[in-house]
């Protein structure tokens, strides 16, 4: 028999792109079913993303109905459900949604027991075969740790949650792995008895499903711009898969979405619009942004991490700032608007020399305009730098010439405490950041340290002192 298995992954809240997606399962979904075959949907993660207003507005509420109107058999956590999501949020997340979260290695940091919301394991039992399915994600305990949360490691997960499965009775065994494609391939060919893995969180859209071993992996892609068709063929005599195929099938721009899932998000968007909208506070002038100039946004932010975890020096890079900050009322549709990457401030030490090293780079056009991806970056090219507790002087041939901190010439020598963003910290965009000592990391999005720092009329003023000066 055939054994029909559809899964999507890292949708990332482009919602307007999955409903015309949606629509298409559904069509496929329904004809399979007309014609007796089984079906199984899956979703593999990052389907939320709080750069769009209606998942931050509703904190991924607007994207678990969407599961549930679309009737998935199980989904598994990413790290932007996990980490972008607070945790008080995840159990009506997931009961929202309808089905089964199998996310199998996310823990209590204090008692180290499951959390109710997520099961380990699930059985499905579909055509007369029994269909084992459990899933992990990635485990960024750094920030897990923060909302209390531990990530076990995925690796030593896999052959007690298989042996549970078997012993159950599983004759297929799917893993739903938000782990990234190398991960998946390593795992392919240690693990015994996992016959497919569904993957995502590295973005990659394998055309047909990959055979390493006895696994068969697939992923579908990005930004619902597909969906994945596998075939499991099961000798239902020995009881055992005999094959895997299956293709990924790109999102049809013709269909029009179906209209319950558009009143879904319809009706979401008024209520995250209700949240949105709501002014914050009153901000007296203009703050400027320029990504390849000085930005007084950028100052602003800097000022205040640097205050915040009592650094001696902030370094930020504009990129991920795409607007300044007019007069007038502010409202979280605003900073979202303005930064929408869910990036952190961490406090690092680095030596003077290396500081050094990353200002010069930040006046290397080849370096600022560069592309910037992952890790939270939710902006185009990477920037400047926006600096606190230093002035910078440079020559026109960006050679800086001079560094102050705290009124002194910086030390080569000496180690310094500097507060920057994560995506600096992890993206290795700048090797020296990269390799900083991490002390902290302060759960705080860049767009809600602006509403900290705007809340002090002071710090706009503040803001406004030129840190780069040209000789």
């Amino acid at each position: 028999m055939n054994l029909h298995v559809l899964h999507t992954n890292d949708v990332h809240s482009h919602l307007e792109q999955y409903l015309r997606l949606a629509t298409q399962i559904r069509r496929l979904h329904n004809c399979l079913v007309a014609s007796d075959e089984t079906v199984l949907l899956f979703d593999i993660g990052d389907h939320a993303d709080r750069m769009s207003p209606e998942t931050d507005g509703t904190m991924g509420i607007v994207n678990a109905a969407l599961l549930n109107a679309m009737k998935y058999d199980a989904w598994v956590f990413g790290n932007n459900e996990g980490l972008i999501i607070p945790r008080k949020h995840w159990a009506e997340l997931c009961a929202k949604s309808g089905a089964p979260v199998v996310t199998a290695n996310l823990r209590d940091l204090e008692t180290g027991g499951r959390l109710p919301f997520f099961q380990d394991t699930l059985m499905i039992e579909r055509g007369g075969v029994k269909v084992g399915v459990f899933g992990l994600t990635a485990p960024y305990n750094e920030y897990y740790n923060l909302e209390g949360i531990h990530a076990l490691d995925p690796v030593e997960r896999i052959p007690v949650l298989v042996e549970k499965l078997r012993s159950q009775g599983a004759e297929v065994i799917i893993f739903l792995s938000h782990l990234g494609l190398s991960v998946d391939r390593n795992l392919a060919q240690q693990i015994s008895g996992v016959n497919v893995i569904l993957g995502s969180h590295t973005h990659h859209v394998l055309e047909k499903p990959e055979r390493l071993g006895d696994v068969w992996i697939a992923q579908a892609g990005k930004f619902a711009n597909y969906f994945g068709h596998l075939v499991i063929d099961f000798d239902e005599t020995d009881r055992r898969v005999r094959s895997v195929s299956g293709c990924v099938i790109p999102r049809d721009e013709s269909i029009d979405s179906d209209s319950d899932l558009r009143r879904i998000l319809d009706m979401y968007r008024l209520q995250a619009d209700q949240v949105l909208d709501k002014i914050l506070l009153e901000v007296p002038e203009e703050l400027q942004h320029h990504i390849h100039e000085e930005s007084e946004l950028g100052n602003l932010v800097a000022d205040e991490m640097r205050e915040m975890l009592g650094a001696e020096i902030a370094l930020l890079n504009t990129g991920v700032f795409l607007s300044g900050i007019a007069a007038g009322p502010l409202t979280r549709r605003i900073l979202l608007a303005c930064c929408p990457s869910p990036i952190n401030p961490v406090l690092i030490e680095l030596y003077g020399w290396q500081i050094r090293e990353v200002l010069e780079k930040a006046l290397d056009p080849a370096h600022t305009h560069r592309r910037g991806m992952g890790f939270g970056f939710r902006g185009k090219e990477i920037g400047s730098l926006a600096l606190s507790g230093m002035q910078v002087t440079h020559n026109a041939d960006g050679r800086v010439l001079e560094i102050v901190v705290g009124g002194e010439l910086l030390d080569p020598n000496r180690v310094y405490r500097v507060v920057t963003g994560d995506y600096l910290v992890f993206s290795g965009v700048y090797e020296e950041v990269a390799r900083g000592t991490k002390i902290r990391i302060e759960h705080l999005f860049l767009r809600e340290v602006i509403e900290r720092a705007l809340r002090e009329p002071t710090n706009l003023r503040r803001a406004k002192a030129r840190r780069w000066v040209r000789s």
